[in-house]
């Protein structure tokens, strides 16, 4: 990590209208945060006026973030772990490992412990629980048996995973009373699922991340069509929108197909919007970036700082 090139990424940024830069946390970024150099953002972002909101990431294997590998907790716990109706365990091939069952009191008190270690090491402001994975997946566990008498899925599942998110936003909350808390979901998620999770306890935020373009068939992940929804959702909770544009894997045409929609979408009542920087691109990222530059300073601009 060059101090120059982070310097340089965060007045981009800032210069965009961007208040605050989101950062991945790894479980092993807990353990060794010096020897991450992560020093250098938290005091880059600092330099530029930028905030910081953490994203847990892939802990126990219940949320996405970066990088996508498996934790520690989840590894060394095989105890732990969701179990399929075929008695193997679950594992999830974008975080590369096992699933962890929200059921087992081991992953919530590894939550309460990842949470404490957090905001003792790095000086946060928020944190962002990123497409929360369980929600729709059966855990045929002992935990989830024990707990529920039967296979856990289902609407009683659901249930429990937005209990198991509130209690680990609330513990947080109470560690840090003004912490900014947000959580997102996939777009197209049904709208019972939405309006659950925006009822997870302690949240300020809530929402869906997805491209910015028009999307094919039902389960496209796209927030064009699917933010209303949201809107809808957060309305009867109270909760503030928030929103994530993808960018990621975009090859050029898709790049333009974003831009194009997305002065559009920026004028739906987004109140937490979240966007890659640079996103990985399958093409020309700089380009990207150069096109929405101005747009999201517009943006801004339109709400104040």
């Amino acid at each position: 990590m060059v101090r120059r090139h982070v310097r340089e990424d965060m007045s981009w940024m800032a210069d965009a209208g961007t208040d605050s830069v989101a950062i991945g946390i790894h479980e092993f970024q807990l353990d060794y945060g010096k020897q991450q150099q992560m020093d250098i953002l938290f005091e880059e972002a600092g330099r530029a006026g930028l905030g910081v909101h953490a994203i847990p990431s892939r802990w126990a294997g219940l949320v996405a973030g970066w990088p996508p590998a498996a934790g520690m907790f989840a590894a060394t716990h095989p105890d732990s772990w969701m179990m399929k109706a075929d008695g193997s365990p679950l594992f999830s091939t974008a975080g590369g490992g096992p699933v962890c069952s929200i059921y087992d009191p081991a992953t919530n008190e590894f939550f309460r412990d990842a949470i404490d270690r957090l905001l003792a090491l790095y000086p946060v402001q928020g944190v962002i629980w990123d497409e929360i994975k369980v929600l729709q997946w059966e855990d045929h566990s002992s935990h989830a048996v024990r707990a529920l008498g039967g296979p856990a899925g289902g609407d009683a599942h659901l249930e429990r995973a937005v209990d198991f998110f509130g209690r680990a936003s609330r513990h947080a909350r109470e560690r840090k009373p003004d912490l900014v808390i947000s959580a997102f979901v996939y777009a197209f998620l049904p709208d019972a699922t939405l309006r659950a999770c925006a009822g997870i306890e302690a949240l300020d935020f809530f929402g869906i991340d997805g491209k910015c373009y028009p999307g094919d068939g039902p389960t496209a992940k796209t927030l064009l069509g699917n933010f209303e929804r949201v809107v809808a959702a957060c309305g009867d909770k109270s909760v503030g929108t928030l929103a994530l544009i993808e960018t990621q894997k975009l090859p050029a045409s898709r790049q333009a197909a974003t831009v194009e929609h997305l002065p559009g979408f920026l004028t739906r009542p987004v109140d937490h919007l979240l966007y890659y920087y640079h996103g990985a691109c399958a093409e020309d990222g700089e380009a990207c970036m150069r096109a929405m530059k101005p747009l999201l300073r517009d943006w801004r601009s339109r709400r104040g700082r």
